[in-house]
């Protein structure tokens, strides 16, 4: 009967009782590979060069580490787990004892790395442990005497602390036999009570003496570049520096296609063929300019399996490498500012993730200049909603950046009640942990929000911006009726949306200019018999909606908005500060209340000029009198209600102007608060307050910032720089407190006004809007759009951060890049 086969868990059990035995062996295998064969390579032979065949060195890829070189033939595009050539910077000079196995490499190592001269002057104070007799080694043995009583150093003693044995240096280097303990790395010589004969005895050995001359030989040739594989140094420099000029047009390209969110990879993932991607292409572009390029890529092209560096795996590891780095650099000039603001906003992406972007803003200095950087950190999904875990998400990646929450002086969100809520907010949760984070709502957020609750004062409002959504509707919904459009007007018609801050403004300002050409197109459209019904349907309907009402409106809106605008603009600007953003807030305020004193005369006689060309009602339509309803018993009738149609709409545009005023003072409280604390630094304020009015400002600031600020010194370093100001300032009227900060770095007045410049600097680094995230949120679209939905985390963030952060991804040194793309792993080519 034949033996039954094994089930399949039984099959497995054995194969992995089989591989477990067979594993030690291939690793002695790799071991005994790795190694030299030989401990002795040496030879008077040059190595003549000019003979290797040129395609030998195609095929050869040189493993190095500075003077250490081996060989390894291998033509697999993957790059699998190598064993590391010996680094100088894994071997412990100073201990023979740690040294690894002596062959050509590590002797060619240690000698090159020179004996180290400090190593008696070490010793001298030395305690050296005892052996069980009593007895240990002296620093005295380091020393030679000579009969007519000198000392010579014994240069090649060493005594290893860690083992505390003695060796000789030259011999445990160059001995070809290990027959004396001072030349055994294993056990070295530790026996003391018998070192005073066996001492002398070695180093007047002919072995000794040999191998001390080998020693001194090697060191001179080393030092005169005279080494017997010199010639082949030079040849693995020349292959090492063309590697670098390869991988630096690959940084190159790399960068290029991120800084302009282009896509690199395409179809096909091999150079010169169709759709092989934009990254394949521009490398096979610069390759016609590039002579070495152009022959590496067709060793690559001509050899499957040559390593290119052009692979989609390789693409990554640079971008996370470039990413990283001008991350670290940024985060590295935060710390150096010391104090930050936070500024974290969410936006949905194309694969429905919730993706949150981090900004920080700091004040640089550079070249004793200041200046204000909100700085992009990171993209991160973002799986909490509620305020408490969204303050863990951001808590969390502070963290991991290595910034310290306790530097942190402002931060700035949207008005959303998760981020924005006075109890449970994102803000509320991290006062908590530090008090110092003042929290300000995004101005621009704030400001939309006026202008979108004015929009909805009453069902008027509400209905003229119907009107002017459906006008574009109309026009966009064909080609047809946007060329008739297109012929008259010069600027084309915008639709508007609640979360756009400029839409509105765009969409009313380019129906004001055009008004009268698009109601000449709404009528010939109309009258038109080649029109179906639908369009002259469409077109009658908006000729009716389009009144002497509509045309009033259309112009006081346009003002609006128009003031509103100019003003958003420059909120959002990264380098705008709390004070400038408060003045021209308050500027804002003051339009609006001329607007509203100056009432709607201006804007009917406007409205009653247009009206008259397109040959419309010049005044507004009257509405019917109102009756109130009569009670049972009531026998005599009233007139009503008399409604001036005037009246009202005076009535309806005051509603809108004082919901505007009312809600700029309501959401910018915040602001006004912190621009009333630091107020007094401005020159404006030194120039015209008093003294006593400074030391009052100062020491409420004090008070709140106490972990920050001295307030005694805080006001005496105020009163003198007020008087010093006037030879510093040639306005100190004007003196914003940037302009400040800036002439106390100039002038190297740190030192004098330290509590001053700290209270600016903090003053400064507060955050005014999130403009800087909806900007990154304007990068994320690009970067991941339809066709790159399924783009990776990792790779989406550092793509962002190379083109966000231009100006750092610029100034990136290739040199680092390389040495960190050498460094991430055993690679067969060593750069």
């Amino acid at each position: 009967m034949p033996p039954k086969k094994p089930s399949g868990a039984e099959f497995k059990k054995l194969r992995k009782e089989r591989e477990e035995k067979e594993r030690p062996l291939g690793i002695n295998l790799r071991n005994w590979l790795s190694t030299s064969t030989s401990s002795d390579h040496r030879s008077s032979d040059q190595i003549n060069f000019e003979n290797i065949p040129s395609s030998s060195t195609s095929s050869t890829v040189i493993t190095f580490n500075q003077n250490i070189t081996s060989f390894i033939t291998d033509n697999s595009e993957t790059e699998p787990e190598l064993l590391e050539p010996i680094s100088n910077s894994h071997i412990d000079f100073s201990d023979p004892a740690k040294w690894p196995l002596v062959n050509d490499k590590t002797r060619v190592a240690i000698v090159e790395y020179g004996f180290n001269h400090n190593y008696y002057n070490d010793l001298s104070n030395y305690i050296f442990p005892e052996d069980n007799d009593g007895r240990h080694f002296s620093s005295k043995w380091l020393y030679k005497s000579l009969p007519n009583g000198e000392k010579i150093r014994r240069k090649w003693l060493v005594y290893s602390c860690s083992t505390d044995k003695i060796f000789c240096y030259p011999c445990v280097l160059f001995s070809k036999c290990r027959v004396s303990a001072f030349t055994d790395t294993t056990n070295g010589y530790c026996d003391w009570k018998h070192l005073n004969p066996n001492i002398s005895v070695h180093e007047n050995t002919n072995a000794h003496r040999q191998c001390y001359i080998e020693w001194i030989e090697l060191e001179n040739r080393i030092k005169k570049g005279k080494t017997i594989d010199d010639d082949f140094q030079k040849v693995i420099k020349v292959e090492k520096q063309k590697w670098r000029d390869i991988l630096k047009v690959v940084i190159d390209v790399i960068l290029y296609c991120a800084r302009n969110n282009l896509a690199l990879r395409g179809k096909s993932g091999i150079i010169g063929e169709n759709n092989c991607g934009i990254f394949l292409n521009t490398i096979e572009l610069i390759s016609h300019y590039h002579p070495l390029l152009a022959e590496h890529i067709s060793t690559v092209k001509s050899k499957k399996g040559s390593i290119s560096y052009f692979s989609p795996k390789i693409q990554n590891e640079v971008i996370n490498l470039m990413g990283e780095k001008v991350r670290n650099e940024i985060i590295s000039k935060i710390k150096d500012a010391k104090y930050f603001s936070i500024i974290f906003d969410c936006t949905p992406d194309l694969s429905h993730k919730e993706q949150m972007s981090q900004i920080i803003r700091y004040l640089e200095v550079i070249d004793n200049q200041c200046c204000i950087k909100e700085s992009f950190i990171d993209f991160i999904v973002s799986k909490e909603k509620t305020g408490h875990g969204l303050a863990t998400e951001i808590m969390n990646k502070i963290q991991s950046d290595g910034l310290n929450i306790e530097n942190c002086r402002g931060q700035g969100f949207d008005n959303g009640a998760n981020m924005a809520g006075q109890y449970n907010g994102v803000q509320s949760k991290l006062i908590q942990i530090n008090e110092w984070a003042r929290f300000i709502p995004c101005a621009a957020h704030s400001l939309n929000l006026v202008g979108l609750h004015a929009t909805e004062t009453s069902p008027c409002m509400i209905t003229f911006f119907g009107t002017v959504q459906r006008i574009f509707t109309f026009f966009s919904g064909s080609t047809t009726r946007w060329d008739k459009l297109l012929t008259v007007i010069k600027i084309t018609l915008k639709a508007h949306c609640e979360t756009r801050w400029s839409s509105k403004k765009h969409a009313v300002s380019a129906l004001c200019k055009n008004i009268k050409d698009i109601y000449i197109v709404l009528q010939n459209i109309s009258n038109d018999p080649s029109c179906n019904n639908d369009t002259v349907s469409g077109a009658t309907v908006l000729l009716k909606q389009i009144t002497f009402k509509f045309l009033c409106l259309l112009h006081i809106w346009n003002d609006i908005l128009s003031s509103i605008d100019k003003i958003n603009c420059s909120l959002q600007s990264k380098n705008i500060s709390i004070d400038t953003a408060y003045k021209i807030i308050k500027g804002l305020v003051n339009i609006i209340k001329n607007l509203r004193n100056s009432g709607i005369a201006s804007y009917v006689e406007v409205a009653k000029h247009i009206a008259v060309e397109l040959d419309l009602e010049t005044d507004f339509p009257e509405k019917r009198k109102t009756k109130k309803k009569r009670m049972v018993s009531e026998l005599a009738e009233d007139e009503g209600h008399s409604i001036n149609s005037k009246r009202e709409f005076e009535r309806e545009f005051n509603a809108v102007m004082d919901s505007i005023i009312v809600q700029m003072e309501w959401r910018y409280k915040k602001m006004e608060e912190v621009s009333s604390d630091f107020e007094f630094l401005s020159g404006h304020f030194l120039y015209h307050q008093s003294d006593d009015i400074i030391k009052k400002y100062a020491s409420d600031l004090a008070i709140k910032y106490s972990k920050d600020l001295d307030g005694t010194e805080l006001v005496s370093e105020l009163l003198c720089f007020k008087h010093q100001a006037s030879s510093l300032f040639s306005d100190l009227n004007s003196a914003s407190p940037l302009d400040l900060i800036n002439v106390i770095h100039s002038n190297s007045l740190k030192d004098i006004y330290p509590n001053i410049e700290i209270a600016l600097r903090i003053f400064l680094t507060l955050p005014v809007t999130v403009a800087s995230c909806e900007r990154s949120f304007s990068k994320l679209k690009i970067i991941k759009n339809y066709l790159r939905s399924t783009l990776g985390q990792e790779r989406l963030t550092n793509l962002g951060i190379l083109s966000i952060e231009f100006e750092t991804s610029n100034s990136i040194s290739y040199e680092d890049i390389i040495d960190d793309f050498a460094a991430t792993k055993a690679r067969k080519i060593k750069f």
